[in-house]
């Protein structure tokens, strides 16, 4: 239940203890934007967010999604930038990690949520034995024909 409903949290973190395949999220000096814009697409580059595929030392390459694009074979293509940053490119650096306190906290108000609603539902009932309670039968449908063809 908590990769379904997950909060997540960021924390910073050096930039060479990042294993590959962590995902992370930057923030990139106005240079480094300028020369990521072009790969990714985007004038809005100053804060990436993607998974890390190498990473030497600080200097690291990031996958970082850049849209998608209809297929006819499959539903929707999910495209990818490679995006390469060296350690001086970047202003913070943070590494996202699943908060466990909150999503506890999360799911446990989702399950009181439901209970309360089933409860509620139970409660209310779906009928009555009380006469009087039910509602009336609707009237009943006279069909009268006005010109008939018969062949």
């Amino acid at each position: 239940m908590p990769l379904v409903i997950g909060c997540y949290t960021y924390t910073s973190i050096d930039p060479a203890a990042v294993p590959a395949g962590s995902e992370v999220r930057t923030r990139i000096t106005g240079a480094a934007s300028d020369r990521v814009a072009p790969l990714i697409g985007s004038f809005e580059t100053r804060v990436l967010v993607g998974n890390v595929v190498e990473n030497n030392a600080g200097a690291m390459v990031l996958e970082v999604p850049t849209g998608s694009m209809p297929n006819v074979v499959t539903d929707v293509v999910h495209l990818h930038a490679r995006v390469p940053l060296a350690a001086g490119d970047m202003v913070s650096f943070e590494q996202r990690k699943l908060d466990v306190p909150r999503t506890s906290i999360l799911a446990g108000a989702i399950v009181a949520g439901l209970g309360l609603a089933v409860s509620a539902a139970l409660h209310a009932g779906g009928g009555s034995s009380e006469e009087g309670k039910q509602p009336p039968e609707p009237p009943s449908i006279t069909r009268i024909p006005i010109l008939r063809f018969h062949f």
